[in-house]
């Protein structure tokens, strides 16, 4: 059978996979990931990636749909984590304090994965031939967990404990105040590492400034 399928091929929606078909999905989305970042998004093989991981390209078409699904799948399950820690159950009755903390620390984490920089590579290599692959990147990576952190904060905000008039703005600055010289540096392959000491110095650098400027008894700006 052919890798290559009509980019509007549906996956099976009805398809809801039991416990062996999630750890089979699980197998493709581990060799996806290998194969991606590897070969890159248009020399990846879907029947290579069928080898590693065992199976079938009927199953992988079943579960994904196609090759952009699967990539989109991939994509979903590197950003889980981030989301994560918004999770009602995780931040009832938290302080605002310790909530950004636990997502500061998860998408650093993350920023500075060796997955997530070869990801992001493979995108920055790709995406001028492939603009589709940056419109799937951007809105499950950085739209999804930006929107979700801009929701916490209007929750703050409409319960009077902090002070924003944009939440989606200040979600993009806190993100960026995390981040900060680090993701470049390493994106262009500067080899450093920041120890756990190192890492919760800047989270809680980064999280005192941002809840300083935006608390409910800061000055308007």
């Amino acid at each position: 059978m052919s890798d290559k399928v009509s980019p509007d091929t549906p996956k099976d929606a009805s398809y809801a996979p039991r416990e062996r078909g999630l750890r089979r999905r699980d197998r493709i989305l581990d060799a996806a990931t290998e194969v991606f970042l590897q070969s890159g998004y248009e020399a990846a093989s879907l029947q290579e990636i069928v080898s590693r991981a065992g199976g079938s390209l009927a199953t992988l078409y079943r579960l994904f749909g196609n090759k952009e699904g699967l990539f989109q799948a991939m994509v979903e399950r590197k950003s889980a984590h981030l989301l994560q820690q918004l999770e009602q159950p995780r931040i009832t009755g938290k302080d605002a304090a310790d909530v950004l903390y636990g997502v500061g620390v998860s998408f650093l984490e993350l920023a500075l994965s060796a997955d997530a920089l070869a990801l992001q590579r493979l995108l920055i290599a790709e995406a001028g031939r492939n603009p589709r692959l940056r419109e799937i990147y951007m809105a499950i990576a950085p739209e999804r967990n930006l929107r979700a952190i801009a929701d916490y904060l209007e929750g703050e905000v409409g319960a009077g404990k902090l002070q924003l008039d944009d939440c989606y703005l200040a979600a993009t600055q806190f993100i960026g105040m995390i981040k900060g010289n680090y993701h470049m540096r390493r994106l262009m392959a500067e080899e450093f590492t920041l120890s756990s000491q190192e890492r919760d110095t800047v989270v809680h650098h980064a999280v005192g400034l941002f809840l300083n400027g935006c608390s409910s008894t800061a000055p308007s700006v």
